[in-house]
């Protein structure tokens, strides 16, 4: 029995929270560019973020539509700044987590390196860009 207390919760190791400069165009009062922290979601949140964007494929049954997911993975995956927050939403014109970090991130190139970012943090050694861009070449 003394190995099973190696797997009880409070002997896991916290993975901490890490620190990503996404976009070139903002920087504070410096001039240095904003560190966005990023922390590492769970196996359930996964889960639930997957059902959340599953969806008819006309005829074709279900699918996961891999652009919310990603979306809604990197949103869920953003402390700061705080997505959820109404003030910082209404700045931009939008109502969900995900719009206001398509908003923030504007720029393409960044936003894909920030997917990519966000998916290895989470344990996706390949990204979701890459497995697909594989399926495509078999």
């Amino acid at each position: 029995m003394e190995g099973l207390k190696l797997f009880l919760k409070e002997n896991r190791v916290k993975r901490e929270n890490v620190f990503y400069s996404p976009a070139e165009d903002m920087r504070d009062e410096k001039g240095d560019k904003i560190q966005w922290e990023i922390r590492h979601i769970t196996t359930s949140e996964d889960e639930q973020i997957r059902e959340d964007c599953i969806r008819e494929a006309h005829g074709k049954g279900i699918r996961v539509d891999y652009n919310l997911y990603l979306k809604k993975l990197c949103a869920a995956s953003v402390v700061y700044p705080p997505l959820y927050n109404a003030r910082l939403q209404d700045s931009y014109g939008v109502k969900t987590p995900e719009d206001l970090l398509i908003e923030l991130l504007d720029n393409p190139g960044e936003y894909q390196e920030f997917v990519k970012f966000v998916q290895r943090i989470n344990g996706f050694d390949v990204t979701m860009a890459e497995r697909v861009e594989k399926a495509k070449n078999s």
